[in-house]
């Protein structure tokens, strides 16, 4: 499955994905990378990362102000089919804060090949 590139990073890349949260190259490794997507409201950007590895899932949720650099962030928590999908219809994961879908239906997508 090809990944999802979203919102402003359509045209990005691991190589750029690295570069950004400042990671060495065998961070990368072993991931199967599901989605990536990061959207700037106002003065702020946020960043939603889903990728599998080793059979399980894990995200990366990060953000920065005016300067595009997410060092230090790339922090993956394991999580579930099931807590993603409870995030996108009980809360708003993949929602701006006008309640625009930014990504809710892609990690809709990705989650069904997963619940099979």
């Amino acid at each position: 499955m090809s990944p999802f590139w979203l919102n402003d990073w359509q045209d990005a890349d691991l190589s750029q994905l690295q570069q950004l949260f400042a990671l060495t190259t065998n961070e990368l490794d072993n991931i199967e990378l599901l989605l990536a997507s990061h959207h700037q409201e106002d003065d702020a950007g946020y960043a939603f990362i889903l990728f599998s590895s080793n059979q399980c899932l894990y995200e990366v949720n990060a953000s920065h102000d005016s300067e595009l650099d997410f060092s230090g962030q790339w922090q993956p928590e394991e999580t579930t089919v099931e807590a993603l999908l409870f995030r996108l219809h009980r809360g708003n994961l993949g929602l701006s804060q006008q309640g625009d879908d930014l990504f809710a239906n892609d990690l809709l997508a990705v989650l069904k090949r997963f619940m099979q």
